[in-house]
């Protein structure tokens, strides 16, 4: 199945296919690799350009307008990437001097947790 030029320019993938390709490039090398890649028929292919993945990463979403297969059909989709918990993630690290404090203590706060559930 060939890749083909919208009426907006971009490029889709077959003719049911959303116009989701800037370049015809793009096109044919997001879909040559979809059966190596997964080893099934993949129903849809998402190209994120690079704006779209800046914004996606700073600001922790994008929102993206998809052509359907009938003529003027739009889909809009809402594409959310979780800084938040990976900034929690990177801030849960111990420094040295914690782990000192937590090794120290450790034992007195499980006698203590026992305690209580007695």
């Amino acid at each position: 199945m060939p890749c083909e030029q919208c009426d907006n320019g971009l490029y889709k993938w077959g003719e049911t296919g959303g116009c989701l390709y800037e370049t015809l490039e793009d096109c044919q090398l997001a879909n040559d690799e979809i059966e190596p890649a997964y080893g099934k028929p993949v129903d849809f292919t998402m190209h994120f350009t690079k704006e779209q993945m800046r914004k996606l990463h700073e600001e922790g979403e994008v929102l993206i307008e998809v052509e359907g297969s009938e003529e003027g059909e739009t889909m809009n989709i809402l594409f959310t990437y979780d800084t938040e918990r990976e900034e929690e993630e990177e801030e849960e690290e111990y420094s040295p001097e914690e782990d000192r404090i937590k090794d120290s203590f450790g034992k007195y706060f499980d006698e203590v947790i026992q305690n209580i559930k007695k």
